[in-house]
């Protein structure tokens, strides 16, 4: 099982100094939920990642990333009602991965749309 989990935040339109794409580092012992905000169709969407430990002393106990089907845009994404969720499976996969290393990556693969995008962490916010 890796010790962390990375979240490639994706975002082409990000100017300087910012990157267009940052990892998000966040240690696995330390995660004490994973849950998805938006209502089902294509409406925004986003991963709430409930946190304790080491980031509780700086402030910080939830990291909320929003999703994306677009590098450079807020495009919201679809995704239906009666199905798995994706976003809180992508996560989940990455926290029982075992990738041979000390960090495993939670990739989002495509919306559920009638013509499928791919999905992206546009945005991540510690609070």
């Amino acid at each position: 099982m890796a010790k962390f989990i990375k979240f490639n935040v994706q975002n082409s339109a990000a100017a300087s100094p910012l990157s267009p794409t940052e990892a998000i580092l966040v240690n696995v012992e330390d995660i004490r939920s994973v849950s998805a905000t938006g209502a089902s169709g294509a409406n925004a969407k986003t991963v709430v990642v409930r946190i304790d430990g080491r980031n509780t002393a700086l402030g910080f106990s939830v990291l909320t990333l929003t999703v994306s089907t677009s590098l450079s845009a807020a495009v919201n994404p679809t995704i239906l009602t009666g199905q798995t969720n994706p976003l809180t499976a992508a996560v989940r996969s990455a926290m029982t991965a075992n990738p041979g290393g000390v960090a495993a990556t939670a990739q989002l693969g495509k919306d559920q749309a009638a013509t499928p995008a791919q999905m992206y962490f546009r945005t991540a916010v510690y609070s």
